[in-house]
């Protein structure tokens, strides 16, 4: 499905970033594999891990790169792209699952632990997002055009719903979504197609998880995800543009946007503006048949 394709795998040392990365190098792409080797928490650099996924895709006859560095660096993400296009010619396909956790009650949560995900997160979206259309845009201009349109995949979560002791990953998850839709309306003239995912795994980073408690890696492994990223990656998916997908395990499902799930109106120019006591007399109008005590975590 990706085959002569050169896909940007970020995020790619372990877990889901690993077997994506594996799985499009297995599909007959040229993968370039990002990763800073941090521990969960942020903390520490290592360029084994990226290392380590390329020997792997090269044992199976792959071709892949390592490339060591942080994606919420401007400069660096600008860097990627421009190696990336020097050694291959191309960049047909990014996906970032570069993360880390630092959980807490938002009661006990500090500034540190806050900026630290929000930066992974959000700004390292951000920042490829940034390099890659710049690059992509430029060439479309240039050349007309592509022959097949260009991916870019978003990595959010079913925490961008809102899960307990993670209000930072839950605010920068469900703000990657905001970008993704935004970022889709952009770029498409340009043969572009931006999209996001919602995985559900046991990894490093969700294995603590209270809705993880039991699950084995046969029923929920990282290896069960890559299906949707190569899909969204390959020309079966063209025109496929500012879509959310989950999938968990044997579930794939998709996602819907934002929306008014039931409006009640008045002329305002007759009867004036809404008041607090207008609202409590026709809450039950407005609200019939949907859940107000939301609680349930997203994943």
């Amino acid at each position: 499905m990706l085959d002569n394709t050169v896909q940007i795998v970020c995020g790619a040392g372990g877990g889901l970033g690993e077997e994506t990365a594996v799985a499009m190098a297995d599909h007959g792409a040229t993968v370039v594999v990002n990763d800073l080797g941090v521990a969960v928490d942020g903390e520490g650099t290592d360029p084994e891990p990226a290392a380590s996924t390329v020997e792997r895709i090269e044992e199976r006859g792959g071709e892949a790169m390592a490339h060591f560095g942080d994606v919420s660096d401007l400069e660096y993400t600008e860097q990627l792209v421009a190696d990336t296009v020097d050694a291959y010619g191309a960049v047909h396909g990014v996906i970032n699952f570069a993360g880390i956790l630092r959980d807490s009650m938002v009661f006990n949560m500090d500034e540190a632990e806050w900026d630290a995900v929000v930066n992974v997160h959000l700004k390292g979206h951000f920042s490829l997002v940034r390099a890659v259309s710049r690059h992509w845009r430029e060439r479309s201009k240039a050349e007309g055009g592509f022959d097949r349109q260009r991916s870019l995949t978003c990595v959010s979560s079913g925490v961008a719903a809102g899960n307990a002791g993670q209000s930072n990953y839950s605010a920068a998850k469900a703000g990657i979504l905001g970008l993704m839709r935004t970022a889709a309306r952009e770029l498409h003239q340009y043969d572009v197609r931006v999209n996001a995912m919602w995985p559900t795994a046991l990894t490093r980073m969700t294995e603590d998880l209270p809705g993880m408690e039991g699950v084995d890696e046969d029923s929920m492994g990282p290896q069960l995800v890559p299906a949707v990223p190569v899909f969204l990656a390959s020309e079966a998916a063209t025109d496929v543009n500012g879509v959310t997908l989950a999938i968990a395990g044997g579930n794939l499902s998709i996602v819907s946007d934002p929306e008014r799930e039931r409006t009640i109106s008045k002329d305002v120019a007759t009867e004036g503006r809404w008041t607090p006591e207008e609202i409590e007399t026709r809450w039950d109008e407005l609200t019939d048949g949907f859940e107000t005590m939301r609680m349930d975590p997203g994943y």
